[in-house]
């Protein structure tokens, strides 16, 4: 093979990379600009558009007449809050539950891992507070990176979804 080919060669593989290169960046910043200025949806916002899809696929699959669409609408409405209620009232189930595991850990830990899996516990329910009252504010809850604590082994979990501890 000539030196002119391989200069050829080379170049044409430098201009795709670079075309390459500049198309994946130009989606980057525009995926970031479309997900920047979307408005952040509050669970209610969420919750409506889950009815209102409903609602819309039994309307054209069951032919729904106008006198039977509010009443059934009405009713998705009354099933999405009584499932709403027994969420709620499963909570203190849910948290027992969750102590009842940290307790079981706590037994095979250390005092030094015991303190720090403390900490992390209560950093993780500080952080889960101000998520919800952002929640109920209507506000975008922001991101978060865990405190891994130097813990290679804690970290690698973390590392392999794509981020840095």
């Amino acid at each position: 093979m000539s030196e002119k080919s391989k200069l050829g060669a080379i170049f044409i593989l430098l201009v795709v990379f670079v075309i390459g290169s500049l198309c994946g960046i130009g989606s980057t910043i525009f995926y970031l600009k479309q997900a920047h200025d979307r408005p952040h949806r509050t669970p209610r916002d969420v919750y409506r558009v889950q009815v209102d899809r409903m609602t819309s696929r039994m309307e054209r699959s069951l032919e729904l007449t106008e006198d039977q669409l509010p009443l059934v609408r009405q009713e998705i409405v009354e099933f999405g809050e009584a499932m709403k209620e027994l969420n709620q009232s499963m909570e203190p189930e849910f948290r027992a539950l969750m102590d009842e595991r940290a307790i079981a850990i706590e037994q095979h830990l250390t005092e030094e891992q015991l303190t720090i899996f403390r900490e992390n516990r209560k950093q993780h329910q500080i952080r889960e507070e101000a998520r919800r009252e952002k929640e109920r504010e209507g506000q975008k809850p922001s991101a978060w990176r865990p405190n891994w604590k130097d813990s290679s082994r804690a970290c690698q979990g973390f590392i392999s979804s794509g981020t840095n501890c």
